[in-house]
C-alpha cells in the first residue's frame, strides 16, 4: 500500500451513499476478487486503512470501484473513488487521458481497433494493472444488438479498420494456419480444459495472428482470417470462463463481439453473447444472462437451425433461472424443434454439413443432442423438477461424444449432486467415482470446484464406507 495519509473523502462520501459498512464493502470486494479468479480475505479494517489515505495495490483499486458501482446503480471510476494512480492533466482537470470521467460510451468510442486491443490483450493477460478492465464488469454486459453494432445506430461498438501495413506475401498460408489451429485449440480445450493450453493460444493469437491481422491481404482472405481470429478469441474467452478467470474471459469476449462486426458475422457475433450468458448466469446474473440471451437469439434468424437451437436452449436456461416457467419451457421447446430440423443431429459440431457420427469440436460451441440434454436438465433443476434433471443428465452422459471429457467430467459430478440430493448416496457415489476417472486429465478451474463439492457434500457421510473409499481416493487428485 502507498503511505498518504490524507483522508479519502471521495471513497467515504460514496461508501455513505450505499449505506454500507466497511465490513460489508471488504466481503462485496472479495467476492468481486473471486469472480475474476483471485481470493482476498480483506476486512474492515482494509476499508478503514483505504478510507484513511492508504492505496490498496492494484487490482483492488478496480474491484472497489466495480463494488460501488453495483451497489449505487451507475458507473463508478478510480477517479471517483480517489484511487486513479494516474496524474493530473494539465489543468487539473482529472487524470491525464481523462478515462477516471469519461462516460462507458465515450469509453467505448475511444476504444483501440479489435486488432490493438487483442494484441494488448494477448500480451498482458497475466499482468493485471488494477484498472476497470481487470474487474469482471456489470456495465460491459450491455451491450447493442448486431443491427446497431454494424449500422452505427446509438450504442454500436465502432469497427475501425486497422491501418494499412505492408503486404504479405501471396498466398493464404497464414489464413489456413490460423483455420487449422482454432481446430486444433478447440479439441485440446475440449479434452483437456481450458487451463491447458490458454496461455498458448494467447501467445499464437499475440505473436503469429496479429501481425497478418494488421497486414493488407485481399478481402477474401481478410474474412477468413477475421473469421479464423474471431474463433480463437472466443475459445481463448471460454478457456479463460472454465478457468474461471472470468474479468480475463470477458475482455476476450469484448474483442470477439469487435471482431464479429468488423467482418460483419450475425453468427459469431450472437454465439458470443450467448458465451456472455453463460458467464453471468453462472456468477448468480441472472436478468443480465437473459437479456444477453435474448438479444443472441434475437440475432438467430441469420444463422442456421442448429445455432439456433444453441441460442435458443441458453435463453430457456437463462429464463429458467428468473423463475419464468412457461417462458422457459417455451424456449426449450424452441430449442429441441430446430435441432430437430437439422440435418445432421447426430454430430456434435454446429456446422450442419458436418457427417453424421463425425466428431467436429467446433471452435464456437459444440450442440448436439448431449447438449441439448444438458440444457434440459439445467432448466428442470433451476424449476425444481430434480428428477428430470437427473433423467437428462443420465441421457446426456450417454450421447456425450467420447473427446469431450472436460464437459463429461463436469456433467458427471453434476448428476452425483442431483443424486445424493435426492438420497441416493451409493448412486452418487459411484457416479463421483466416474468423475474422478476423468479429473486427472483436466486442468479446469470448474472441474476443481466439482471436486471440492464433492468433499465437502460428501463430509458428513464420511463414515460410510463407500463414502470413505471415494474420499480417499478424492484426496490423492
Amino acid at each position: 500500500m502507498g503511505t498518504s495519509r490524507t483522508p479519502n473523502r471521495a471513497l467515504r462520501g460514496l461508501l455513505t451513499q450505499t449505506g454500507w459498512t466497511e465490513d460489508q464493502l471488504a466481503r462485496r470486494v472479495n467476492a468481486l476478487a473471486a469472480e475474476s479468479g483471485l481470493v482476498l480475505r480483506l476486512d474492515r479494517r482494509s476499508v478503514a486503512h483505504w478510507l484513511a489515505g492508504r492505496r490498496p495495490r492494484p487490482p483492488v483499486p478496480g474491484l472497489i470501484a466495480e463494488a460501488l458501482a453495483r451497489g449505487l446503480g451507475h458507473t463508478v471510476t478510480l477517479d471517483d473513488i480517489g484511487l486513479d494512480p494516474r496524474p493530473p492533466a494539465p489543468g487539473g482537470r482529472g487524470p491525464a487521458g481523462g478515462h477516471g470521467h469519461t462516460d462507458p460510451e465515450r469509453r467505448r468510442l475511444q476504444a483501440p481497433d479489435p486488432a490493438t486491443a487483442l494484441t494488448h490483450l494477448a500480451r498482458t493477460d497475466d499482468h493485471p494493472q488494477g484498472g476497470p478492465d481487470d474487474v469482471y464488469s456489470l456495465a460491459a454486459l450491455t451491450v447493442p444488438t448486431f443491427e446497431q453494432a454494424t449500422s452505427g445506430q446509438p450504442g454500436a461498438v465502432p469497427a475501425p479498420r486497422t491501418p494499412p501495413a505492408p503486404r504479405l506475401p501471396a498466398g493464404a498460408g497464414p489464413v489456413v494456419a490460423a483455420e487449422q489451429m482454432a481446430g486444433v485449440f478447440s479439441d485440446l480445450d475440449t479434452s483437456y480444459g481450458g487451463g491447458h493450453s490458454r496461455k498458448a493460444l494467447s501467445t499464437y493469437l499475440a505473436y503469429q495472428v496479429m501481425p497478418h491481422l494488421r497486414a493488407r491481404i485481399g478481402p477474401a482472405l481478410r474474412r477468413r482470417l477475421l473469421s479464423a481470429t474471431n474463433q480463437l478469441v472466443y475459445l481463448c474467452g471460454f478457456m479463460c470462463f472454465d478457468n474461471q478467470q472470468h474479468a480475463l474471459a470477458q475482455r476476450y469476449y469484448r474483442v470477439a463481439l469487435d471482431l464479429a462486426t468488423e467482418n460483419n458475422d450475425p453468427a459469431a457475433y450472437a454465439v458470443t453473447l450467448r458465451a456472455m450468458s453463460v458467464q453471468a448466469r453462472a456468477l448468480g446474473h441472472y436478468q443480465h444472462a437473459l437479456a444477453l440471451a435474448e438479444t443472441a437469439a434475437a440475432t438467430s434468424r441469420a444463422v442456421a437451425p442448429v445455432r439456433q437451437a444453441f441460442l435458443y436452449g441458453q435463453v430457456a436456461v437463462a429464463t429458467a433461472a428468473t423463475g419464468a416457467r412457461a417462458d422457459a419451457l417455451s424456449a426449450l421447446s424452441t430449442a429441441e424443434r430446430r435441432l430437430d430440423q437439422t440435418t445432421s443431429r447426430t454430430a456434435p459440431g454446429l456446422d450442419d454439413t458436418t457427417p453424421p457420427g463425425h466428431y467436429h469440436a467446433a471452435p464456437m460451441g459444440h450442440y448436439h443432442p448431449a447438449a441439448l440434454a444438458h440444457q434440459q436438465a439445467a432448466v428442470r433443476a433451476l424449476l425444481g423438477d430434480h428428477d428430470g434433471a437427473a433423467a437428462a443428465l443420465t441421457t446426456s452422459l450417454r450421447l456425450r461424444p467420447p473427446a469431450e471429457r472436460r464437459s463429461r467430467a463436469i456433467t458427471t459430478a453434476r448428476l452425483a449432486e442431483l443424486q445424493l440430493q435426492r438420497g441416493h448416496l451409493e448412486q452418487a457415489t459411484r457416479t463421483w467415482h466416474s468423475f474422478l476417472d476423468d479429473l486427472p486429465h483436466l486442468t479446469s478451474a470448474r472441474a476443481t470446484a466439482a471436486l471440492n463439492c464433492l468433499r465437502s457434500k460428501l463430509q458428513p457421510h464420511a463414515t460410510h464406507v463407500t463414502v470413505k473409499a471415494l474420499l480417499t481416493r478424492a484426496a490423492t487428485l
